[in-house]
């Protein structure tokens, strides 16, 4: 008969469930104490001399956190258009100052297969394609926004952000 090992975790609001991570590795995880092991050391960071990664951590959650909050005020209003108040005031400035994707760039496009995947945004010279789509904007939701032009009969096919990555993506061989 196979013997059933049980760890106990000593997080209350981890529970595992089947059997991907067992919690044998998950303890193993949580419990290793030297930096050098995890690789969370300022220099694996590259955080500069002086200052310490969880500073930095914090100051990237705050700026984060008052993007947020900025970002609902706005969500209240019924007189913005919501899918340009979520990219400008809050998508955008959270990619670019919080994670770091300084060269963000509108009007980007995938061009692929003859075709042309108006994707919206790119970042790391154009090789990160980005949608961004409004808060009201499910992703599985066909709209015109992130559809395609057809030349032949002047409508434009609907088409929901998910699908618009997939196809692109598809399309560039990315998978």
């Amino acid at each position: 008969m196979a013997r059933n090992n049980t760890t106990q975790l000593l997080y209350q609001a981890i529970r595992i469930e089947g059997g991907l991570i067992p919690a044998a590795e998950l303890a193993r995880l949580t419990t290793l104490q030297t930096p050098d092991k995890t690789e969370q050391t300022d220099s694996h960071y590259r955080i500069p001399k002086g200052l310490k990664l969880r500073d930095e951590v914090a100051r990237f959650w705050k700026i984060g956190q008052s993007l947020w909050t900025d970002f609902q005020s706005l969500r209240l209003r019924k007189d913005v258009d919501a899918h340009q108040i979520t990219v400008r005031n809050f998508l955008a400035p959270l990619l670019r100052d919080v994670l770091g994707f300084t060269d963000l760039a509108a009007g980007a496009s995938v061009q692929a297969s003859g075709h042309a995947y108006n994707i919206g945004y790119a970042a790391k010279n154009g090789q990160l394609p980005l949608i961004l789509a409004g808060y009201t904007e499910l992703l599985d939701t066909p709209t015109e926004r992130f559809g395609e032009l057809n030349t032949d009969s002047g409508k434009t096919r609907r088409r929901s952000p998910f699908m618009l990555a997939q196809e692109a993506l598809n399309a560039a061989n990315w998978g």
